[in-house]
C-alpha cells in the first residue's frame, strides 16, 4: 500500500503491508457552505439564546473582538468582515473597534503574520493588537474561580463596552474542543491564570480529546461567565479550510451546538485499537508545543503500551516561549504531581501542566519522533525517540510489536478524534 502524509507544506510518501493497516482515521469528507460570507451574516441575524449587533447598541460603545493567532487555522479573515460591517451598520465607530489576538503565551504574531491571518486592508484600517500575557500593566484582575485559579485577562478586552469572541471548533486534547470561551482562557488570561490552567488539566483531564464537558472545560465556561462575552462566532470548517456552518450567539449554548456538526466531520469511527499509530500532527506543526496535539489523537487509536510515531517538522523547534517543557518532561508524571503540590519554585506553569498531560500519554505509549525540529539532544529530554527516516522508525517499532503488528495512521493527527467503536 502506497500512502501519503503530511509533513507541514510537504508530504511524506511510504509504503506498508496493507494487510498490517486497519484504517486511515481522516476526517470525513462534507460540503462546505456555497456562499460563506452569507452564511456568517445569517448566523448573526440568528443567533441561538443570545442577541444580534443591532440589539447590543454599539453606538458610541468600545468594542473588543477576541481573534486567535497563526497557531489556529480559524478562518479569521472571512469571519472577520461581515461582523464589523455589521457593527458599522449598527452604528458603531471605526476607531471604537479594537481587534485582540488571543495568544494565550504563544510568541507575538508580526505584521506580516496579521495581513496573512486577517487580511491586510483589516489590519491597516483597524487596530489589531498583541494579547500581552506577561506584562500586569495591560492585564485586569477581578478574583478567583475554581481550584483556586486567579482570574487575569486582558485590559483592553474587560474593558470594552461590547466583547465579541471568534474560534472555530475542532477536537483539542484538554479542553475536548476549540473555541468556545477557550478565546478567553487561555487566549487572553494572564500567564498565571493560563498556567494554574494547564495544571489544572494535567491534574484531572490529562486526554479530554472529544469530551464536551470536562473539567477543564468547566474551568475555562467559569472564567468566561465572570468575564462574560456579549457575543460567539465560531465556524465549523471542513478538512480542507472551507467554512460549513457558522455558530453564533451565547458563548455556551452556540458553541455546544457547533461541537455536533464539528464531531460529525473530526470525530472518526475506528474499528479498534493498534499497536502502532502513525501520527502526522498537521495542521499544528509550527513546533512541538502545538505538535505535540497528535500524540492525544494517536493515545485514542492505540492499545496500552503499543507504540506511536509522531511526525512534525516543527520549524520553530520544541517550544519558543516555554523552554522550561524540556526540563519538565524529564521528570514522571507522579513527580511532577508532586512538585506543584509542593510549590517548589516552579518556573513556568504551563510548561508543568503541559508536561503533565504529554507525560500521560508517555506513560501509556512508546513514542518515537520524526521532526527536523526536534533534535536528538531534545527528543532525550522529552524521553522520546528520535528516528532519522520514517523506514528507520517503522523499523524500530516492527522490532518492538512484531512485523505484523496492527497500524491505524492518523493523517490529520492535530485535529481528529478517533472514536473505538
Amino acid at each position: 500500500m502506497h500512502l501519503e502524509i503530511p509533513y507541514g507544506e510537504r508530504r511524506i510518501s511510504f509504503e506498508l503491508d496493507d494487510r498490517r493497516v486497519l484504517k486511515i482515521v481522516n476526517p470525513s469528507e462534507i460540503s462546505p457552505s456555497p456562499n460563506p460570507t452569507l452564511e456568517i451574516e445569517q448566523s448573526l441575524k440568528n443567533p441561538i439564546q443570545g442577541q444580534r449587533i443591532n440589539e447590543l447598541s454599539p453606538k458610541g460603545k468600545t468594542i473588543a473582538i477576541a481573534v486567535d493567532d497563526v497557531t489556529r487555522v480559524t478562518p479569521t479573515h472571512i469571519i472577520l468582515p461581515p461582523i464589523l460591517k455589521s457593527l458599522e451598520s449598527a452604528g458603531a465607530n471605526r476607531k471604537d473597534i479594537k481587534i485582540i489576538i488571543a495568544l494565550g503565551t504563544h510568541r507575538e504574531m508580526t505584521e506580516q503574520e496579521m495581513k496573512d491571518k486577517y487580511g491586510p486592508q483589516i489590519v491597516e484600517e483597524y487596530e489589531v493588537i498583541n494579547h500581552a500575557f506577561d506584562n500586569e500593566t495591560e492585564l485586569e484582575y477581578i478574583g478567583k474561580i475554581a481550584d483556586n485559579v486567579p482570574v487575569w485577562i486582558n485590559k483592553d478586552y474587560i474593558k470594552a463596552d461590547i466583547r465579541i469572541a471568534t474560534g472555530n471548533i475542532i477536537p483539542h486534547c484538554n479542553a475536548g474542543w476549540g473555541a468556545g470561551a477557550k478565546i478567553l482562557l487561555p487566549g487572553l488570561a494572564g500567564e498565571e491564570t493560563v498556567g494554574r490552567m494547564h495544571v489544572h488539566s494535567g491534574m484531572t483531564t490529562p486526554n479530554g480529546l472529544g469530551m464536551e464537558d470536562n473539567p477543564t472545560r468547566q474551568l475555562i465556561d467559569e472564567f468566561a461567565d465572570k468575564v462574560r462575552i456579549h457575543l460567539l462566532v465560531n465556524t465549523t470548517i471542513t478538512r480542507n479550510r472551507e467554512i460549513v456552518k457558522v455558530f453564533s450567539g451565547h458563548f455556551v449554548k452556540a458553541h455546544r451546538e457547533g461541537i455536533k456538526l464539528s464531531k460529525k466531520i473530526y470525530g472518526v469511527e475506528i474499528p479498534s485499537l493498534s499497536d502502532i499509530t502513525i501520527s502526522s500532527s498537521y495542521p499544528a506543526d509550527i513546533e512541538f508545543w502545538q505538535a505535540q496535539k497528535g500524540l492525544f489523537s494517536a493515545d485514542l487509536a492505540t492499545k496500552q503500551n503499543g507504540g506511536i510515531l509522531l511526525i512534525s517538522p516543527c520549524p520553530e523547534g520544541v517550544s519558543v516561549m516555554h523552554p522550561k517543557l524540556l526540563d519538565y518532561m524529564q521528570y514522571s508524571t507522579d513527580e511532577l504531581k508532586q512538585i506543584y503540590k509542593e510549590d517548589k519554585e516552579i518556573e513556568d506553569y504551563v510548561s508543568l501542566g503541559m508536561a503533565m498531560s504529554i507525560g500521560y500519554v508517555r506513560e501509556r505509549h512508546k513514542i518515537c519522533v520524526l521532526s527536523e525540529g526536534v533534535s536528538q539532544k531534545d527528543a532525550q529530554k522529552l524521553r522520546f525517540e528520535k528516528l532519522q527516516n520514517f523506514d528507520e522508525a517503522m523499523k524500530f517499532l516492527s522490532n518492538q510489536y512484531s512485523q505484523d503488528s496492527s497500524i491505524n495512521i492518523l493523517p490529520m493527527g492535530g485535529e481528529t478524534y478517533p472514536i473505538l467503536i
